[in-house]
């Protein structure tokens, strides 16, 4: 059994891998077309009309990737004065219970946020011409990274940390 959930550990470590370079590639494109557009509109006189709203979609799912990552690596904002204050098991079980409450956000975060992405199915960007569909899909993603890594979380805080 621990095998298999180490095979699961490691399985989410190679898709945190991978988003960390979907990441590193978003942030490389966006940084790219917004120095491209200051240049633009104040060398060249005109700037490109889809500059800014691809910089922001690109954010959008920037957000939810990274969020991603920082809770699997438990660098997401907390407070942790009670976390602090316990030892031992009672740590261990607010831990899994802070994960729990997670999980339950994170599915109503993945039901929601496709439903949303279907009403907006009919809708398209205004500069870029793609549908809104594609850019609400950043709800469901989100939610479906964050549920992999927080069930990852509550594996290692009852098999140990392991080997990375």
């Amino acid at each position: 059994m621990k095998s298999i959930l180490r095979g699961y550990i490691r399985i989410v470590d190679i898709i945190n891998k991978v988003m960390g370079y979907v990441l590193m590639i978003m942030l490389a494109v966006m940084t790219a077309i917004i120095f491209w557009q200051v240049f633009s509109r104040f060398v060249v006189g005109s700037s490109l009309a889809w500059s800014e709203e691809l910089s922001r979609f690109l954010m959008i799912f920037m957000i939810f990737i990274g969020a991603s990552i920082a809770l699997r690596g438990n660098e997401l904002i907390s407070v942790e004065l009670l976390f602090e204050k316990l030892t031992g098991t009672a740590k261990k079980m607010l831990v899994v219970i802070i994960q729990l409450v997670s999980i339950v956000f994170f599915i109503i975060l993945i039901k929601y946020g496709y439903a949303m992405a279907e009403s907006f199915s009919n809708q398209k960007a205004p500069s870029l011409g793609v549908s809104m569909q594609v850019i609400y899909l950043s709800l469901p993603l989100g939610g479906v990274l964050m549920l992999i890594n927080s069930i990852a979380c509550i594996i290692e805080e009852f098999i140990g940390k392991g080997e990375k």
